[in-house]
């Protein structure tokens, strides 16, 4: 087993008695082999706001130095309050390392531990203490749920809650849903393409359909231009043979200039 491994991470929030459920429950059920080390694991959020006078200032609106030394002092407080989840491992000689990261957000600091520290065993609070009941079955605090979306699929993470397992995202079976959401994506995918190509089909047989009807429209026309031709050439070709006497009496009396009766 790589050395990594033999590590488990179990995050911590900045308030002590939070943190103290998820320690006590690595501690129970991981810690007893004697070869694995508990490593406390911190994100220290930078404070944005400065308490002066009982009044919280932003950061934005304080002097650099001020700020400078303001963080160092929280930071200080994140080690003080780390070390003493280490005291409580050694008290029960268990190996114990703690490890703090700054980041604005405390679930891309994790993300980010998890990723340069190539963690595969996290411990995680699935919600507050006093959150906990029996109904409790999977992540609910937005921190927890979060980390469930967007850690690796590799790092497998226990959720627990008032020393009680909740939830356990294993990484076999986080990579079989993302192959099974995978293949459920490809089926959608190719449902789309089918259905697109059933309407081209469709829009391809009625336009055929319309130059069909287009051909025989204008076939029918040349037809009746023929009709109308042929027509017009009877109804206007000249007489032959001699005149008949309706024709001579005709031709006389068109000359003759009209008589009184």
């Amino acid at each position: 087993m790589a050395e990594e491994e033999k590590k488990v991470y179990v995050a911590v929030p900045a308030e002590p008695r939070e943190g103290q459920s998820a320690l006590s429950w690595a501690l129970g059920h991981l810690s007893g082999d004697g070869a694995t080390t508990i490593v406390v694991t911190h994100v220290h959020v930078p404070p944005q706001t400065i308490p002066i006078m009982g009044v919280k200032f932003h950061v934005s609106k304080m002097g650099g130095e001020r700020v400078r030394q303001f963080r160092k002092v929280e930071r200080q407080k994140a080690d003080e309050m780390l070390d003493d989840y280490l005291r409580r491992c050694s008290e029960i000689k268990v190996k114990c390392e703690k490890l703090v990261i700054e980041n604005e957000d405390v679930v891309s600091g994790l993300i980010e531990l998890i990723r340069l520290h190539g963690i595969t065993r996290l411990v995680v609070a699935a919600a507050a203490d006093k959150h906990y009941s029996k109904k409790l079955v999977k992540p609910v605090s937005k921190t927890a749920t979060e980390i469930t979306r967007r850690a690796d699929p590799s790092c497998k993470i226990w959720f627990v809650c008032k020393d009680q397992l909740i939830y356990i995202r294993d990484k076999a079976v986080q990579i079989a849903q993302s192959a099974s959401h995978q293949q459920e994506d490809d089926i959608q995918t190719e449902m789309v393409l089918y259905g697109e190509l059933q309407k081209a089909k469709a829009y391809e047989d009625m336009y055929l359909e319309e130059v069909r009807k287009r051909e025989e429209l204008e076939a029918a026309l040349a037809r009746a231009d023929g009709e109308i031709a042929r027509l017009w050439r009877t109804f206007h070709r000249p007489t032959e043979g001699p005149e008949t006497g309706f024709d001579l009496v005709a031709t006389a009396w068109q000359g003759q200039p009209a008589e009184p009766w």
